[in-house]
């Protein structure tokens, strides 16, 4: 009995290809072509949220066009106004200076809850997605309840994350190499399919041309190589992830030692002004390894000013002295060593055990230092990429011959760029994650050693903490 094989190319074709595109164009919020609407709801909103990329801070601004809007900011900004004025009145303005601090910064569009500093926040006030280096500033998040209940719920959206795909960060950053290899694939197809059979009804001859045939590959090397791109490709997101976390850690003991020298300042010494200058010189040691650690485009003149602010009036001497060091970080622990020994205590052994938390600043700034200053060995990287878009760029001529016995050559394009996307995304994942301190929310870790001064040390004379 003769067998026939049908070319399915046609049936798969219209059986999972275009009802995967029909679902995503059905749906409103197709990323790819509007990238801002994707996260407008069903009616538009009166207002817009929009964030400030210098601290993050979200600013509510109503539309230009909407009086009604320009009367409810009006009427919002005096009841706000007319609140915080009996608040000081009565006593309560730093009580509830305090829990706005606590607060997530979160709003809300839509019935979306838009994160302050997220990646999503920067897409609506910007109008586009930002991408590559522009977008490590906005993954610097800092989650609570809410975040945590949105991030569960969102693994289990299977269309939206398809959605997702599209309007990803990684995939923006992609482009360069999952073009390159669709393009080689492409240009595999017009050659096998389109240029080789018409040069050959032109020329029967060329056959006996060497090297001139169907450009097709064997699909057993690529079989034989994968473990080992896996394992390479493994290996390297691990060491990402380890520094990643390291410096995470360094960060939280920085923090939590910080509050304890405060802490048992606080409780040495009946001098508030002297706990004071303790928490001062703790938060500007915590704030220049933040700026040691951080791009001087974006942080010199926010450092600068954050400096000038803490440190005003009779104690600018002090904070000038330690910006214009050549070695900021140095001159922070000396000061914090200084401020420390010189507090008035009844008993001068009961610092001892206080030093021993500066000492503990100094071994984790010498780590996070460590990890900034020292990449994965450069030698690994290049082979792993090296490696990586030898194979990417090899795979359509082997997924070629593969295709070509189920009649469904046309899949050579769409399966090479979907796995150049994915291996090529594991390896764009390890770069993201070998420099940390740029997606870390450094600066919200000093604002906690400015609430622990505050609650701690009780403030400052002008109570700009």
């Amino acid at each position: 009995m003769l067998r026939t094989h049908a070319r399915p190319s046609l049936s798969f074709l219209s059986a999972v290809v275009i009802p995967i595109i029909v679902v995503l164009l059905t749906f409103r919020n197709y990323h790819f072509l509007h990238p801002v609407r994707a996260f407008s709801p069903v009616s538009p909103p009166q207002t817009r949220v929009r964030f400030s990329t210098t601290r993050h801070h979200p600013i509510i601004c109503a539309a230009s066009n909407s009086k009604r809007n320009e009367h409810t900011n009006e009427s919002s900004n005096t009841t706000t106004t007319t609140i915080e004025r009996n608040n000081k009145k009565n006593g309560k303005w730093k009580r509830n200076r305090k829990k706005r601090r606590f607060s997530d910064g979160s709003k809300v569009l839509g019935n979306r809850q838009v994160r302050e500093g997220s990646l999503l926040a920067a897409t609506i006030e910007t109008g586009k997605v930002p991408y590559g280096e522009k977008s490590r500033r906005y993954r610097r998040t800092v989650f609570r309840h809410g975040n945590w209940v949105e991030h569960r719920s969102s693994n289990s959206r299977i269309i939206k994350n398809l959605q997702g795909m599209l309007f990803s960060g990684v995939v923006r950053q992609l482009r360069s190499q999952v073009g390159t290899v669709a393009a080689v694939a492409a240009l595999l197809l017009a050659w096998n399919l389109g240029v080789f059979p018409f040069l050959l009804r032109v020329w029967p001859g060329m056959k006996r041309v060497p090297f001139v045939a169907q450009i097709m590959l064997p699909s057993m090397p690529f079989t034989l190589s994968s473990p080992s791109l896996g394992l390479l490709l493994v290996f390297r997101t691990n060491a990402s992830y380890a520094r990643w976390m390291e410096a995470r850690n360094a960060l939280a003991k920085i923090i939590a030692h910080g509050r304890n020298i405060i802490r048992m300042g606080s409780v040495f010494s009946d001098d508030r002004e002297a706990v004071q200058s303790l928490g001062r010189a703790t938060w500007l040691y915590c704030r220049s390894v933040v700026n040691q650690l951080s791009s001087p485009d974006e942080d010199e003149e926010l450092y600068l000013t954050e400096v000038k602010k803490i440190y005003h009036g009779k104690h600018a001497s002090i904070g000038q002295a330690v910006v214009d060091s050549p070695e900021r970080t140095l001159a922070a622990w000396k000061l914090l060593s200084t401020t420390l020994h010189s507090l008035p205590v009844p008993d001068k052994k009961a610092l001892i055990e206080t030093d021993k938390s500066i000492i503990v600043l100094g071994d984790c700034t010498a780590i996070c230092e460590k990890i900034y200053s020292s990449p994965v060995p450069l030698v690994y990287t290049r082979h792993t990429a090296r490696f990586l878009s030898l194979w990417a760029l090899l795979l359509p001529a082997a997924l070629y011959s593969a295709f070509l016995e189920k009649g469904m050559v046309w899949a050579v394009l769409p399966a090479s760029s979907i796995l150049a996307f994915f291996l090529f995304g594991v390896d764009e994942l390890a770069m993201q994650l070998e420099e940390p301190f740029s997606i870390l929310p450094m600066h919200s870790f000093c604002d906690q050693i400015l609430v622990a001064s505050e609650i701690l040390a009780g403030g400052t004379d002008e109570d700009d903490l």
